[in-house]
């Protein structure tokens, strides 16, 4: 295969994915007339869970994923063969901005978070109410869109202050319309998955040149990636430039020939980024003693070590403290502590279902969290040690993306009270600086397409058979194996030919 066919091959699947986006999840939905459904309404309803809808859904994104691998398979270097010189990291870029543009008009169809965001950003700028301690519920009774807030009506917003500073960005920018603050809500987390793309590729082309194209495209062109983060809107995806942009920063100490300990100007700044990450929402806390640890284990003197990650600790604590601030709602008032009563389609709503027969529920659910909590904490502890005694041959972004990328995979797979599909945000985006080492982009790749699939059996397949819908423990022991049984597969499976990525 010469470069031109090769280069023509993935324009190909870049525009083959583009027009089923655009014509199975945009043509059809435009946000632009489906904004204002008060309920708001998800892909179930709006094809009145008609078996042609549930069909087109799954072969839709059967299909993109068909496509991803494809592309994925022609670009790792074992079966390019150098032609992935003919790609670029413009026309990464490009086809990726392609792919971003044909969903901004589209309605997110599995997801009203976005509406949330809008609501919250509206009771503050209209009515001085800070997001962080009110909930829609406490708008004035008129206004027009509160009915758009749904099931999170009595909620406030569980998110960063940083990330209510860009949404009120937004809503001033577009003019303070509801469907103008949309669609910039949708053009923030384009550019921040554009961002995201043009990260990975700057810091695989310095640490890892000859995977910079594949491990690019093994996330830019991911379906659930696009869906999640353009589609639906989530600010995830925001979250996870941050975090990227940490990395990014730690990995400039770093090429293919030599790694070397951080200066503290990288030290400082890949800390700002980190805790700026954790004020747009709260979930890369997790990364943090990862982070530290990676500094603490720096091959450089002892007081340099502790220099930096008194520095880190620092910056990150004053940053976090400081942010949170100005719209401080409380402990008792937070949602991230307060929210935290709720299950639905996780391992712990299973668990949960199968003994409050036996014990009751307030005690199923108790003992059901405590165990998968103790579960992941084992697990939390187990990366920290393996870090440990790995760090003296890894490089430092190594030593936090590795284990950041395992525990955010088990804390969504495990602990997570309510499964969505946007949560795989979290770890995702860290796949492709772990390759060559195949796992992590396999069980991104498998749990990614059950994340999507599990939807049409929850929202239409169980409106079909009523005793799935009314018989919740019958509905979740199909529904949950279904979703996790397969990465876990992933997960444990060997791998023929295992690469150690920390040397």
């Amino acid at each position: 295969m010469n470069h031109k066919r090769f280069l023509y091959q993935l324009a190909l699947i870049a525009g083959l994915s583009s027009f089923i986006y655009w014509l199975v999840f945009t043509l059809p939905y435009p946000l632009s007339r489906l904004y204002a459904t008060i309920p708001p309404v998800d892909y179930a309803k709006l094809t009145s869970h008609s078996a042609v809808g549930c069909v087109v859904y799954i072969v839709s994104v059967l299909v993109l994923f068909g496509l991803y691998g494809w592309a994925f398979h022609l670009t790792v270097p074992a079966a390019s063969g150098g032609r992935t010189a003919a790609v670029g990291g413009r026309f990464i870029l490009f086809s990726s901005a392609i792919l971003a543009a044909v969903s901004i008009p589209a309605y997110p169809l599995t997801a009203i978070d976005m509406f949330s965001y809008a609501i919250h950003t509206r009771g503050w700028a209209l009515y001085g109410l800070n997001p962080l301690a009110t909930a829609p519920a406490a708008l004035p009774s008129y206004d027009p869109w509160l009915g758009l807030a749904g099931e999170w009506g009595d909620a406030p917003s569980p998110y960063g202050p940083v990330w209510e500073w860009l949404s009120l960005a937004a809503y001033h920018l577009s003019g303070g319309t509801f469907l103008a603050h949309l669609l910039a809500l949708k053009v923030l987390t384009a550019l921040a998955y554009l961002g995201c793309v043009g990260l990975l590729y700057q810091i695989l082309r310095r640490i890892r040149p000859e995977w910079a194209v594949a491990g690019t495209l093994a996330f830019a062109w991911n379906p659930l990636v696009l869906l999640e983060s353009v589609q639906n809107g989530h600010n995830d995806i925001v979250m996870a430039f941050f975090l990227l942009a940490a990395l990014g920063v730690m990995a400039r100490s770093t090429d293919k020939a030599v790694s070397k300990p951080p200066t503290l100007v990288q030290v400082a700044l890949a800390s700002l980024l980190l805790a700026v990450s954790i004020l747009v929402k709260f979930m890369t806390v997790l990364v943090v003693p990862f982070f530290e640890l990676a500094l603490a284990m720096s091959p450089v003197h002892w007081q340099r070590r502790l220099g930096m990650v008194g520095l880190s600790v620092f910056l990150i604590g004053a940053t976090v403290a400081l942010g949170m601030l100005p719209l401080w709602p409380g402990l008792e008032n937070w949602a991230v502590l307060t929210g935290g009563q709720q299950t639905g389609r996780s391992l712990l709503t299973l668990m949960i279902l199968g003994l409050r027969d036996w014990i009751g529920l307030n005690q199923a659910f108790d003992l059901s969290r405590t165990l998968l909590l103790l579960a992941f904490l084992l697990i939390y502890l187990h990366d920290f040690w393996t870090t440990c005694r790995q760090a003296q041959n890894s490089p430092t972004y190594v030593q936090v993306c590795s284990p950041a990328f395992y525990t955010l995979f088990w804390f969504v797979l495990i602990v997570a009270p309510i499964f969505h599909a946007w949560y795989l945000l979290w770890f995702v985006p860290l796949m492709p600086l772990l390759l060559p080492d195949r796992r992590p982009w396999r069980v991104s790749t498998v749990f990614s397409l059950t994340a999507l699939l599990i939807i049409p059996y929850f929202e239409t397949v169980r409106a079909w058979y009523p005793a799935l819908l009314h018989n919740q423990l019958l509905g979740h022991l199909i529904g949950i194996p279904l979703l996790i049984g397969p990465p876990l597969l992933a997960m444990f499976w060997p791998i023929k030919h295992p690469v150690d990525v920390t040397v």
